[in-house]
């Protein structure tokens, strides 16, 4: 999850200078899969950790987390998406800068004996009325 919140980082500086201007919040995905041994309660337990550390963090106050597991989707018995939601860019790159040091980059070391994840993506999320 380094690796993929370094190239987040790079990211984050494009995205500081195109706020979207219809987006209702930044979703920030990760494919991840469950460590030999772990459970899917394991990473739920683990990411709640996470997000009390997350939201000590410069920009964390509102952030909201969720884990989702396949229920009928081309994927493994232990792969499962991250989710991070955040108001806007402006946030993300707050929340994002000098992560390895905050508190949620401390308990990130703690979550990576559940789980390995090796993507990331940023989305735009819009609600519809």
């Amino acid at each position: 999850m380094n690796k993929i919140i370094i190239a987040s980082l790079t990211a984050s500086v494009m995205f500081l200078f195109i706020a979207p201007a219809y987006a209702d919040s930044i979703v920030q995905l990760w494919s991840c899969k469950l460590n030999d041994g772990k459970t899917g309660a394991d990473v739920v337990a683990a990411s709640s950790v996470w997000l009390k550390a997350a939201k000590t963090n410069e920009g964390g106050e509102d952030i909201k987390a969720f884990v989702e597991f396949p229920i009928a989707a081309e994927a493994g018995d232990d792969d499962f998406t991250f989710v991070l939601v955040v108001a806007d860019t402006k946030i993300w790159g707050v929340f994002n800068h000098d992560y390895l040091d905050s508190p949620a980059g401390e308990a990130e070391e703690a979550w990576g004996e559940v789980a390995t994840c090796s993507v990331s993506s940023l989305w735009e999320s819009v609600e519809i009325e």
